[in-house]
């Protein structure tokens, strides 16, 4: 009990503000700069949000600025087409206003639903973390390095009962699993999951998978940032059990605290759909006053990656051929993800500004013979965008904004104005063109290109 009991004396420390109402945590950070808002990087920490994080999404702060900027009240609703790990849907609810979130990465819907579920029973909250880090404590310590990978050391009847919880588990049928986790760390992890799907209670349960999804990315060999992923220094160990208790705890004290509140929240609902096909969405919370959203970047970068270990070890996804369906299923913007069969790209067969760039991107390329298409991975991106401007259309007020957080491109030394041409798009679905901010600049290394991040403003007519 020792460890775990350090757990409950630190909880049982921390002082909670008193509160009537479900401001946003944004109120700690002193003018949050654009460039950090863009980013995860504020959500770090923060109540809720830090359950599961993404680099890839943009923090709090961004929000509240948008629900303040366009006179978001309760009673309205926000929409986000492409809602990831649910930075948006979860900032609207703890301001009271409702949040409706649509992804199609099935991992990151149970992340963002388990974000939104605080009413649980917090004394048997309690009872099952502690049987769970109880149980696995013995058998985490008992696991080595050696080939074996148990220590002499473990008693015997340890020893016993976690080969035969092993015995029972299969490991995740994931491509080059033990050059992303190492083989004990991957042990441990299994037992966890193990005594959370035996022992934690059905309603419970979601809370203690999503702790122990997030924490792979630290027990893994492998880097993360919104730009690039790969192999950092391989680790034979990682304190799984360590990582696994402190977010547990800190999703137990999130809830303790949200409980605590005496205001009303915001209804979250989360779809798992494609933005592109939105005709069956229905919900009393809509039409939507105000959509944010950050949709893939035209960066070249399979974003099945960023959640590969998630979806395995969670069971989302069992095959390479069930992760290729549901890449297939999103919108494209990597040149390795080409589909025939999806035919994005005839959406904008007439817009000059994506055929001028999609002839000089062949162009660049004629003669290699090596696979990757750039010009087609744009016009299927361009397509499909335009496909989920047109869809989302129909979800929103009359006058209500499309505020969309995207980045400026470039491949093969040729620039794509991303922004721009996303402006154009939404005129010709529909909407006004209001204007685009850009929030931060950023130079690669790859050329002399300064790339902007900047937020396009469109309205609904």
């Amino acid at each position: 009990m020792g460890k775990i009991q350090s757990y409950l004396e630190r909880d049982s420390q921390a002082k909670y503000p008193e509160s009537n109402l479900l401001s946003s945590q944004t109120d700690q950070v002193k003018d949050p700069a654009p460039l950090l808002s863009s980013t995860a990087v504020l959500n770090y920490g923060l109540r809720l949000h830090d359950w599961y994080l993404m680099p890839e999404s943009y923090s709090e702060p961004l929000i509240v600025d948008a629900i303040e900027r366009y006179g978001i009240t309760i009673g309205d609703s926000i929409l986000d087409p492409f809602s990831g790990a649910g930075t948006t849907v979860a900032t609207a609810v703890l301001r009271g206003v409702n949040g409706i979130g649509l992804e199609i990465n099935p991992f990151l819907c149970f992340a963002s639903r388990v974000k939104l579920n605080w009413d649980v029973d917090l004394r048997k909250f309690k009872a099952s973390f502690v049987h769970v880090l109880n149980e696995a404590e013995p058998l985490l310590r008992g696991l080595s390095t050696e080939q074996d990978l148990f220590s002499r050391s473990l008693p015997h009847e340890v020893r016993q009962r976690a080969r035969a919880i092993l015995s029972k588990l299969d490991e995740p049928n994931m491509p080059r699993l033990h050059k992303w986790i190492a083989p004990v760390v991957v042990q441990k992890i299994l037992i966890i999951r193990y005594l959370i799907e035996a022992t934690v209670p059905n309603d419970i349960r979601p809370h203690f998978l999503l702790a122990l999804a997030s924490i792979l990315r630290q027990a893994s060999n492998m880097k993360l940032t919104p730009h690039a992923f790969g192999s950092n220094t391989q680790k034979k160990d990682a304190p799984v059990y360590d990582l696994f208790a402190q977010k547990i705890f800190k999703i137990y004290g999130d809830v303790e605290y949200l409980q605590s509140l005496s205001c009303q929240a915001g209804k979250g609902h989360i779809f798992h759909c494609d933005a592109r096909s939105l005709d069956d969405i229905r919900d009393d919370m809509l039409p939507a006053s105000l959509a944010v959203t950050s949709p893939p970047y035209l960066n070249n970068l399979d974003y099945t990656m960023q959640t590969r270990m998630e979806l395995f070890f969670l069971r989302f996804v069992n095959s390479m051929e069930e992760l290729r369906n549901l890449r297939k299923a999103m919108v494209t913007c990597d040149a390795k993800a080409m589909y025939k069969d999806v035919k994005d790209s005839e959406e904008v067969k007439a817009v000059k500004s994506i055929q001028k760039i999609a002839q000089d991107l062949k162009q660049v390329h004629e003669g290699k013979n090596w696979g990757w298409d750039y010009a087609f991975m744009t016009t299927q991106y361009f397509g499909g965008m335009l496909k989920v401007l047109k869809s989302v259309k129909r979800l929103l007020r009359s006058h209500a904004r499309f505020m969309l957080i995207v980045g400026e491109s470039a491949h093969s030394g040729i620039k794509i104005p991303v922004p721009d041409i996303l402006a154009e798009l939404g005129e010709r679905a529909g909407y006004g063109f209001e204007e685009i901010n850009v929030l931060r600049r950023r130079r690669s290394s790859s050329h002399g290109y300064e790339l902007c991040e900047s937020e396009v403003i469109l309205r609904r007519k």
